[in-house]
């Protein structure tokens, strides 16, 4: 009987939590308030403006122009914006590092799509314009290349100092280590 009643227990508890998911599942898929959205969109386009401001004039010509395509854009900066706007208490250095990491993407995201748009002028001034933003684009890939192995000499760091730390632990508490490992090997 005993039984039969853990296993009707495990059953309600699985019909529970299944609801449950089904629930935050429903409403994950329900689409994102007007208010949501324009919260969403304040929260992006502030940090925008305060880290890449290029691209802040870019979005208001897109808003003005191709609402559909500036929602689309505020979505997707989202994603990339929402890591850096959290992770700030956890690490600075690592965030002020991924912070760089991204106003150098975006940079170079923002020089390959003016150096594409202006592709098809012709003349010698432009033939200059071209040239000139190619040089900036190649600086900006190459800033870009430059702070990413800064973040990785610095996980690295990271990572090293977190090994010491636990080579150290199991150094200076070896001795109860190992009464503790054999204790529990013998009971």
């Amino acid at each position: 009987m005993q039984r039969f009643m853990s296993m009707a227990s495990l059953w309600l508890v699985l019909a529970v939590v299944g609801h449950e998911g089904w629930l935050v599942t429903a409403a994950a898929a329900e689409p994102e308030t007007a208010a949501a959205q324009d919260e969403r969109a304040q929260r992006v386009v502030s940090f925008v403006e305060a880290h890449q401001p290029e691209l802040a004039k870019v979005l208001a010509n897109l808003q003005k122009r191709k609402p559909a395509e500036y929602a689309r854009a505020i979505e997707e900066l989202d994603r990339s914006v929402e890591p850096l706007t959290s992770g700030k208490a956890k690490d600075p250095r690592l965030h002020e590092l991924q912070l760089r990491a991204w106003q150098a993407r975006t940079r170079v995201e923002l020089l390959g799509a003016r150096l594409v748009a202006g592709k098809d002028g012709k003349g010698e001034g432009k033939a200059q314009d071209r040239e000139a933003l190619e040089r900036q684009l190649r600086e900006a890939i190459a800033a870009e290349l430059d702070i990413r192995a800064e973040q990785l000499a610095y996980r690295k760091q990271r990572s090293a100092a977190w090994y010491d730390r636990q080579i150290n632990r199991l150094s200076e508490k070896r001795e109860d280590l190992v009464t503790a490992r054999l204790k529990a090997l013998l009971e």
